[in-house]
């Protein structure tokens, strides 16, 4: 987050002089103050629990991916494996499951608070996840009509959607490193050419994919644990 805010603030910089640009200060200003306060959430979080876990984890996703999604798996995954909730390859799972339902990021993060805490757990990440969707939605709809007309909310994001292309790259790098059975290997490389080279859609892929996965585990073929 930190490097899509820095990206954002020197397109900024580079683009106009900074006298030129009214209101620069107040968006960096305001835009840094929110990441600085999520580590103080984070601490406070942290000796509150399993569910105390949980609940800042889907507010890290609901806050930080609305509008977007992949760009916050790694941030996801970091918390799900590192706190022995999830193996790679089971957040692998959740990621695939996620893809082929509507919100497909909050649906993962729900699969997360479920291996964390039971089904308890994923309601309460299901629900803390989608909090913040209609926080800025109901609070903030009528800045919306101003920020697509601004000029220094377009720079921002012109300098900051390079580093988000990276960021899902990332994450792509991060899932495809959890896989482990040559087939598997098989079945990116079919996807990658339907996705691509078919242009083939996202679902059908997956459900595609999916299905080759069932042919292995029925011939008695290696899986993932």
């Amino acid at each position: 987050m930190l490097v899509l805010l820095g990206c954002g603030l020197a397109e900024l910089a580079l683009r106009w002089p900074r006298d030129d640009v009214p209101g620069r200060d107040d968006v960096a200003a305001g835009g840094l103050g929110g990441i600085v306060a999520l580590p103080a959430l984070g601490a406070a979080a942290a000796g509150g629990g399993v569910l105390a876990g949980v609940a800042w984890v889907a507010f890290k996703v609901g806050a930080l991916s609305f509008g977007g999604g992949f760009v916050i798996i790694p941030l996801m995954r970091a918390d799900a494996v590192g706190r022995g909730w999830m193996t790679g390859t089971q957040f692998l799972n959740a990621v695939a499951l996620g893809q082929i339902t509507p919100g497909p990021v909050v649906q993962t993060v729900s699969a997360v608070g479920y291996a964390a805490a039971g089904v308890g757990g994923g309601l309460l990440a299901a629900l803390v996840a989608f909090s913040p969707s209609f926080v800025f939605v109901l609070g903030g709809a009528r800045y919306f009509s101003v920020l697509r007309t601004s000029r220094v909310a377009q720079t921002f994001l012109d300098g900051g959607g390079p580093a988000a292309i990276g960021a899902i790259l990332g994450s792509a790098i991060l899932l495809a490193g959890t896989l482990r059975e040559p087939w598997q290997f098989a079945v990116l490389a079919a996807a990658a050419v339907m996705l691509l080279g078919l242009r083939r859609g996202v679902v059908f892929t997956l459900l595609a994919a999916a299905a080759a996965g069932v042919l292995v585990a029925l011939a008695g073929g290696p899986l993932p644990h």
